[in-house]
């Protein structure tokens, strides 16, 4: 049976902007509940408010287009619920072990992670991220794997094909990753393909994958 909705579309727009005012970004599924109409509706409605300049769309998420800049920059990222990021870091530095192995890929989370590991011994690090390789840079006891190709430097990291194949020439015991979101039915998501990208290679060549996301990406379509 057809979602019933006496909601006018004027005013779906306007409870859409008015929650990306509040949370900055949504999901189609969020849209179809804050209106209470199906998903294609919901992606319709989207679809107009992109095409009026209003908002854009990457990846099932969308967010005011004059944030766009801001939002996705490093540096508002890695402030973004820095002591909930810190504290994952912490707590998943638990499972590192003298001798390991590790995939580290460029999230804002995951760039944590090094400061709480330096003082294990005979570690190997492979990574695209510039940051996770300053902090380690100054401790012998890790070596250090940086991975080459095209270097994003707003993002302080390294994409590309020459970086995906280097990724596949080598195995980890355990990858650490970030994601944009995580959810029962889609899995794993990201804002940015050539990310999602690196990370599902990294993960293919380890053992084990540890994702760190906080409370606010759980359940949550990007």
């Amino acid at each position: 049976m057809a979602r019933k909705n006496s909601i006018q579309p004027e005013v779906r727009k306007k409870m859409i902007l008015k929650h990306l005012d509040k949370y900055e970004s949504i999901s189609i599924k969020e849209t179809a509940r804050l209106c209470t109409v199906s998903e294609i509706t919901a992606r319709r409605d989207l679809d107009e408010l992109e095409s009026e300049g209003l908002l854009i769309r990457s990846f099932g998420v969308a967010v005011k287009s004059k944030l766009i800049p801001y939002l996705f920059s490093y540096e508002n990222k890695i402030a973004h619920n820095r002591k909930k990021k810190v504290e994952i870091a912490r707590v998943a530095s638990s499972f590192v072990n003298d001798n390991d192995i590790l995939f580290l890929g460029c999230g804002t989370t995951v760039v944590h992670l090094p400061k709480f590991i330096t003082g294990l011994q005979n570690l190997s690090i492979i990574t695209n991220s510039l940051p996770a390789v300053s902090e380690l840079v100054h401790y012998p006891n890790i070596r250090i794997n940086l991975l080459g190709g095209d270097l994003d430097h707003e993002r302080k990291a390294c994409y590309g094909p020459a970086t995906e194949k280097i990724i596949q020439a080598y195995k980890a015991n355990k990858a650490f990753l970030g994601a944009a979101s995580i959810s029962l039915r889609n899995g794993l998501s990201s804002n940015v393909e050539k990310e999602w990208t690196i990370a599902r290679l990294m993960a293919e060549s380890a053992e084990q994958v540890f994702v760190f996301c906080d409370s606010s990406k759980i359940e949550k379509d990007a």
